[in-house]
């Protein structure tokens, strides 16, 4: 058995804004990080696919955040890391959609290749894992839904608050 840590945050850019308004005013951002760095986390932002730590979190000024760790089965965990590391090599072929956000904030499920946001991203290799139940399509996924969902879910194995 494997760990990831989902990371749930809060920040005041404008569409971090928008979605702390419309998306229950909790958390705006979320990103995952494996085993292996717990303080390396992969999302996407405004400039595309993101490799983020607790430091880069701090500077920005992050006070309010959430980890959930999750317990996920060997082969569910290399499913997710070999994701992540094609990402990391073709970086440049992912793009931030905030056509995606607009479509999700109007429960609106839309699919753009290679564009993602940053819970659709993390719900997306969720998924893809096989071992996490989603309710719903990754594309309908706002970071404040991982907070209700995740730590009902058997595999939750610990949920910290203000880590950041």
């Amino acid at each position: 058995m494997r760990a990831i840590s989902i990371l749930l945050t809060k920040y005041s850019d404008w569409i971090s804004t928008l979605i702390y308004h419309i998306g229950g005013r909790g958390f705006t951002h979320s990103s995952i990080a494996l085993e292996e760095d717990q303080n390396t986390y992969y999302s996407f932002n405004y400039r595309g696919f993101a490799v983020e730590t607790v430091e880069k979190h701090r500077n920005r000024g992050v006070k309010n955040s959430r980890c959930i760790q999750l317990q996920i089965s060997d082969e569910a965990y290399q499913k997710i890391k070999w994701r992540i590391q094609n990402m990391l090599k073709n970086r440049t072929a992912f793009r931030y959609t905030r056509l995606g956000v607009f479509c999700c904030i109007f429960h609106l499920p839309v699919r753009q290749k290679n564009r993602y946001f940053c819970s659709q991203f993390v719900a997306e290799l969720l998924q893809e894992s096989g071992e996490v139940p989603l309710r719903q399509v990754p594309s309908l996924y706002l970071p404040n839904h991982f907070a209700q969902e995740l730590p009902a879910l058997p595999i939750c194995r610990n949920v910290l608050w203000n880590v950041i």
